[in-house]
């Protein structure tokens, strides 16, 4: 098959689980003989935008371009003015910019199948693009920007304390607005030959909005690479005991809960590890002030990253924020790491509790305290419970799923 992904960010331009994802699927189907090539964003650089280039990673072409001539994606650029995000807002509806570019590259390549993973900054005239050439296609759906503008539900906006530009901590406003867009969005985006959701969360909650009553649909979640050389923890004589944090000092991923849980033990033998970075680091670091036992690292290469998993005893995933999935619960998984995660999105479809990990309600810090102490307290339980991590971690490997995604895939372009 000729595949063409579509997705918001590709390598080296690598941000979130689901760009992972897509990294991992692009270059799987393409050693499996099949012709793959990407069409993303790329940051601006000054050059023309009616044209996008283009550049291969690890044998996959892949085609960027920037969807407004600006340097408004705050990941690309940092922090950007609230009548920068109202212009990115609009043009997320139907850009005609990048129908152009994505038709074009459409028209040239030929590609057998269209599998789009997200179209937030490119906008949703990619799929117009897409239905004008008639080919079939497939929507992989991540998270729930289709919407809600600023990815998250309003109530968990509100325990992690999220302002809003221009509607400050307005939630009720926001979430008229965000049912006024989820409407629009509905009718650009239509009914794709197929729709994929990573989780049954992420599925239930596009259903409860009405979309994709035409399409076929089926969860299949994200797949990884499985090493099973390293799925085990390497032996340490240490005296601590340590817990790591990978999920960037934003407040929707609930790193100050976990400060807060984590100061009311006093154990000297505990350490928390702290990894990445976000606009809410000043203070992340003053809540952890004075305590020597937190340790932020700063943002650090994925492979660097698993040398401190391997030497974790547990792992907290305190999301304010509904996680769609959950790639940071498998990295964990597959060196044989349990998780504390919050109750909320696709978490709990991945740790079952006692089994691999354990459950709070989100933003209560109590909670979360009192199943840090648990751990802390049953260090051969958590032993036991290594083996049932590598085992739920294999069943979301290459190897176990990649079939399935061109079973898919091979049906999608029987539907034209």
């Amino acid at each position: 098959m000729k595949i063409c992904i579509i997705c918001i960010f590709y390598p080296p331009y690598t941000f979130g689980g689901g760009t992972v994802f897509v990294k991992t699927l692009a270059e799987s189907m393409s050693k499996r003989g099949h012709d793959v090539f990407i069409i993303t964003t790329k940051p601006y650089d000054g050059s023309a935008s009616i044209h996008s280039s283009v550049w291969t990673v690890n044998g996959v072409r892949v085609y960027g371009f920037c969807p407004t001539s600006v340097q408004n994606i705050p990941i690309y650029s940092g922090k950007v003015s609230k009548y920068s995000r109202i212009f990115t807002f609009l043009l997320n509806f139907w850009n005609p910019l990048s129908y152009y570019l994505v038709r074009k590259i459409l028209k040239k390549e030929k590609p057998d199948l269209v599998n789009i993973h997200g179209a937030t900054y490119l906008s949703y005239s990619v799929y117009s693009a897409v239905r004008s050439l008639n080919i079939p296609y497939i929507s992989t759906l991540h998270d729930v920007w289709t919407f809600y503008p600023l990815n998250n539900l309003p109530y968990l906006d509100k325990i992690a304390g999220v302002k809003y530009p221009f509607l400050n901590d307005n939630y009720k406003v926001y979430d008229i607005i965000s049912s006024i867009y989820a409407k629009i969005n509905r009718i650009i985006i239509g009914n794709p030959n197929y729709v994929t959701f990573v989780s049954n969360a992420v599925k239930n909650i596009y259903l409860d909005y009405g979309f994709f009553n035409q399409s076929k649909k089926i969860v299949l979640p994200n797949i990884f690479e499985i090493d099973e050389t390293e799925s085990k923890k390497e032996k340490t004589n240490k005296k601590t005991f340590d817990i790591i944090y990978a999920g960037g000092l934003e407040r929707k991923k609930g790193g100050h809960t976990l400060i807060k849980a984590f100061r009311k033990i006093h154990d000297k033998y505990i350490r928390l590890h702290i990894f990445g970075s976000g606009e809410y680091e000043v203070y992340f670091k003053k809540l952890a002030e004075g305590d020597k036992r937190i340790i932020f690292y700063g943002q650090m290469p994925n492979e660097e990253l698993q040398k401190f998993y391997k030497i974790s005893d547990i792992a907290v995933m305190p999301s304010e924020y509904f996680e769609t999935f959950g790639r940071i619960i498998i990295e964990s998984f597959r060196v044989g790491v349990p998780v504390i995660g919050s109750n909320v999105g696709a978490i709990p479809e991945l740790i079952k509790e006692g089994y691999n990990g354990f459950l709070f309600e989100p933003g209560n810090d109590e909670q979360l305290k009192n199943k840090l102490e648990y751990a802390i307290l049953h260090k051969e339980e958590l032993k036991e419970m290594s083996i049932n991590c590598i085992n739920t971690a294999k069943k979301y490997s290459v190897e176990n799923n990649i079939y399935k995604l061109e079973e898919i895939f091979k049906e999608a372009i029987k539907l034209k």
